[in-house]
């Protein structure tokens, strides 16, 4: 394809990094659909807080109109000061943990989400589920889903993470296994004596062989009020600044290998898990507004290059990582604004489409792969190894 334009852009899956690339396209004077699952009837729960280093912010400032992006900046918090290392009384073991890089941002994953949905309007359409993906001689690709319909366009991009309908058409042989990684998520609403556990960038409480960690969602400016000021008409509820936390359950605890634990169950089971360590961490636990107990999933092997054509993967869809504080939002951001570049270039009859997905899939395997290693090494400093057998 050398003639100048590309076509409608097909996004799969609503989620952060889908909904840049939409933006990004959008600036770039490209036509994009995106579609995603759910019903749009709440919230979908994916985490509470998570660091956007500057390769994320970046791409969210590339991509973002500049009201959306000052808002983002109004709704985060910083992440400066000293990461500390306690025991489960609370004795300072270190002040030098290792943290996020400097310039990094604290954000809450809901709030920016609600952020990236404003402004497209009814360029985004809930309540469709990907069952299939058809590409056509013809030079297009066309989408079906649940409900009976389909939309076709010239591209399609699955950013429907990790268990992404389009992967699985693109590379069926890679496949979803279980990792050695359950843990119970909680937020609790910051109080004075609650703020004292996370002074700084984060905390790690390290336990007979239980990890808690800690991390401070304390926004510059209550998300709503901000928004009502910065873009009026986006709804953004009410939301009060946290700690959020995190325990890392023994692979060999009875709710790693039957996780599903909810609500109070959830707050139970971690209180149990937390018996003998200090009031303060305990009393976080019960102060809660708990999620649930979860296990990590991970791809079998890296996913491998797959035939270039109209078909193409951004996100977790592509290279799934473990929990790492953002390591995975940063990495999609990326994908979406380089993939977005390339488009743009096919737009402006640069280059020819082929060549172009080409080379952001060349690129998208490199560093996804290299974030997936990262998400590896970063689990070691908190799940502690296996003991050997002995034979």
């Amino acid at each position: 394809m050398t003639e100048q334009g590309v076509g409608r852009v097909l996004v799969i899956g609503a989620g952060l990094g889908g909904l840049t690339l939409a933006h990004a396209l959008v600036r770039a004077g490209l036509d994009v659909r995106v579609y995603e699952a759910d019903d749009g009837s709440g919230e979908r729960f994916q985490g509470y807080r998570i660091g956007l280093a500057e390769p994320g912010l970046t791409a969210l400032r590339a991509s973002l109109p500049q009201r959306l992006y000052e808002l983002v900046e109004a709704t985060s918090g910083g992440l400066t000061g000293p990461g500390l290392l306690f025991d489960e009384q609370l004795t300072v073991l270190s002040r030098d943990l290792e943290g996020p890089v400097e310039g990094s941002r604290a954000v809450d994953r809901q709030v920016l989400r609600r952020i990236l949905l404003g402004d497209l309007g009814d360029r985004v359409t809930h309540g469709k589920r990907l069952t299939g993906v058809v590409e056509r001689a013809v030079g297009s690709v066309t989408a079906r889903f649940a409900d009976g319909t389909e939309a076709t366009g010239a591209v399609l991009v699955g950013a429907d993470g990790g268990n992404s309908v389009v992967r699985r058409h693109l590379v069926p042989e890679v496949g979803l296994v279980d990792a050695d990684l359950c843990g119970a998520m909680g937020r609790t609403t910051i109080t004075d004596r609650f703020l004292r556990l996370v002074p700084g960038r984060g905390t790690m409480v390290k336990g007979p062989g239980i990890t808690l960690m800690l991390g401070r969602m304390q926004f510059d400016r209550e998300p709503s009020a901000a928004a009502a000021e910065l873009v009026p008409g986006l709804e953004m509820p009410h939301r009060d600044s946290y700690v959020r936390w995190v325990l890392l359950v023994p692979p060999e605890h009875p709710a790693a290998t039957d996780p599903g634990s909810a609500g109070e169950d959830a707050r139970e089971l971690v209180l149990e898990l937390l018996e003998g360590w200090h009031p303060d961490l305990r009393d976080l636990v019960r102060s809660a507004d708990m999620s649930a107990v979860g296990r990590s999933k991970v791809y079998d092997r890296p996913t491998p290059p797959w035939p270039v054509g109209r078909v193409t993967l951004l996100g977790d869809s592509a290279h799934l990582t473990l929990a790492s504080g953002g390591n995975g939002a940063n990495t999609a951001m990326q994908d979406a604004v380089r993939l977005s570049a390339r488009l743009a270039e096919v737009h402006r009859g640069e280059r020819d489409l082929i060549s172009a997905l080409g080379e952001y899939q060349d690129d998208l395997l490199e560093r996804g792969n290299a974030a997936v290693q990262f998400g590896k090494e970063a689990l070691k400093r908190f799940v502690p190894p296996r003991p050997q057998e002995t034979r």
